[in-house]
């Protein structure tokens, strides 16, 4: 119907969703003249600062507060429950608001709800990573602390700043290998170019000439090749069954003892017990870690113990880590990236516009 022809106050029309069959081209629009989306508790305090970015009339409500009529109703979820489908009968749009997503949610979401992602953490992400490897190979804090111990005495055996000094390695011309090239390996690959690194990477498909920055591109089928060319190795996949312990013993064998590991990735892609082996043997040189294999979100405060640990292994304890508590995307900045990527698709599905960072497309039966 014409927009008009509904009320005086005139209503976006809304594409939900469509598919290629053999024939036709399916199209179901439905005409609206407000939007409820519900956002889940990751976000905080998303509702107020997400309604100023919408070019398009959404009601944006806390899952948590939500009425049944307006779960009912809820043509968007943001990081709500999963189980909130049960009721939630309209959704045609799930929203994670971070970067990933859990492969085991997919087949809890209806077949006929589109999964969409955000990319806000790229920049953070890639920053992070070159300050770990300017970092490693500059050793500035260990310097900082060397100077400080030895150039201010004022008792014997008195100044010897001189043995405080370091050999500096430099980052031009060591090769950084990335497993994973999706949109965080770009963002890495792109400025650790700026340093002149070599960079190799492996994605699903191998890609003969590779895109620039690269020197090549491989297939999983040569992850083995990237480590054992690598100084750094950076994990940039997102965790599915496929990836899950993809980096475990035998790859790890292929790296020099002088290569140092940088998980940003999720923590079960790499196996626990073998990079704490390697680190402890001496297979690598040492690594840095963002991402863990016990949740940091699901760790009761003030508890201890081995079941309150990022690890079952003490990692805290090896002097060849840099850990930290999988704050590498996180910045204000990309904060607020990701409340604009979600108010561009709550628009674009309302103004019947293709969504972005689809993780999975509905799926329409006739």
């Amino acid at each position: 119907e014409e927009c008009g022809t509904l009320s005086n106050n005139c209503c976006p029309v809304i594409t939900v969703a469509h598919r290629h069959t053999s024939a036709t081209l399916v199209v179901l629009v439905i005409a609206m003249t407000n939007l409820t989306a519900l956002v889940g508790p990751l976000l905080g305090a998303v509702p107020s600062q997400l309604s100023p970015l919408l070019n398009t009339p959404w009601a944006i409500i806390a899952a948590a507060s939500a009425t049944p009529a307006q779960i009912a109703s809820a043509v968007a979820l943001i990081d709500a429950p999963i189980s909130m489908f049960q009721d939630a009968k309209a959704t045609k749009i799930y929203q994670y608001g971070w970067t990933g997503y859990p492969e085991s949610d997919l087949p809890k979401i209806p077949a006929d709800v589109t999964v969409c992602n955000c990319h806000q953490s790229s920049t953070p992400i890639a920053e992070y990573v070159m300050a770990a490897i300017l970092n490693w190979n500059v050793k500035l804090v260990e310097q900082d602390q060397r100077m400080r111990n030895s150039c201010w005495t004022s008792a014997p055996p008195g100044n010897t700043c001189q043995q405080s000094r370091h050999v500096l390695r430099q980052t031009k011309n060591l090769t950084l290998g990335i497993l994973g090239y999706g949109h965080i390996g770009k963002a890495i690959a792109q400025r650790a170019s700026a340093f002149g690194m070599r960079i190799i990477a492996t994605d699903k498909r191998a890609q003969i000439p590779p895109p620039t920055p690269l020197a090549w591109l491989g297939s999983d089928a040569d992850n083995w090749r990237l480590v054992e060319e690598s100084d750094f190795i950076v994990v940039a996949l997102p965790l599915l069954n496929s990836t899950r312990g993809l980096v475990n013993a035998a790859l790890l064998s292929h790296a020099r003892n002088t290569s140092v590991l940088i998980n940003i990735a999720r923590g079960p892609i790499v196996e626990e017990e073998a990079l704490y082996d390697a680190l402890s043997t001496g297979t690598l040189a040492g690594a840095v870690i963002d991402v863990w294999w016990h949740s940091l979100h699901s760790i009761i405060p003030a508890t201890f113990g081995p079941d309150s640990w990022p690890s079952a292994y003490r990692f805290d304890l090896l002097h060849n880590v840099i850990m930290t508590p999988h704050d590498s995307g996180e910045s204000a900045e990309a904060e607020q990236e990701a409340l604009r990527e979600i108010a561009a698709n709550l628009d674009n599905f309302a103004l019947g516009k293709p969504l972005q960072n689809v993780v999975r497309p509905a799926s329409i039966e006739n």
